[in-house]
């Protein structure tokens, strides 16, 4: 193929949505799908910006793992495992996995939180933002 014909190629695929139909399924509706994607990238802010604090050794971050007693040593390679999920559930091929193993990790926040005696507030939102989005976008996700 001729170099000159790659960025048309590229534009063409962009304006006919090929890309994106990768992260959500065809034949949903217009609002389903934006809605879907707003809850998803919310919820995948939560986990990056925690998982960068955890990585980084942010001071408040430690402070707060600390009264997870044997966990509060493991920090950053809980924070690499939250990085390494989410690339895992925007990756179109491994979606799939990355979603399940990713509700597997939010289970673990619940527990981890009703087991240190805080309020579960925060991994019932997180588990929320999840399971709508993700089944939003792709509703066989649940079959």
């Amino acid at each position: 193929m001729h170099e000159s014909f790659g960025p048309c190629i590229l534009v063409f695929s962009i304006q006919n949505n090929s890309i994106m139909a990768k992260f959500h399924e065809t034949g949903i509706p217009k609002w389903q799908r934006i809605i879907g994607y707003i809850l998803s990238i919310i919820f995948s802010f939560q986990i990056f910006v925690a998982g960068t604090m955890k990585i980084i050794s942010n001071d408040e971050m430690n402070e707060n793992m600390a009264g997870l007693g044997p966990m509060a040593d493991h920090i950053l390679l809980i924070g690499l495992g939250e990085l390494v999920l989410l690339a895992l559930y925007w990756i179109p091929k491994t979606q799939k996995i990355g979603f399940y193993l990713m509700c597997s990790f939010v289970g673990g926040i619940i527990a981890t939180e009703i087991i240190g005696g805080r309020p579960i507030f925060i991994g019932i939102s997180t588990a929320i933002l999840l399971y709508a989005g993700t089944i939003m976008r792709n509703p066989s996700q649940i079959r």
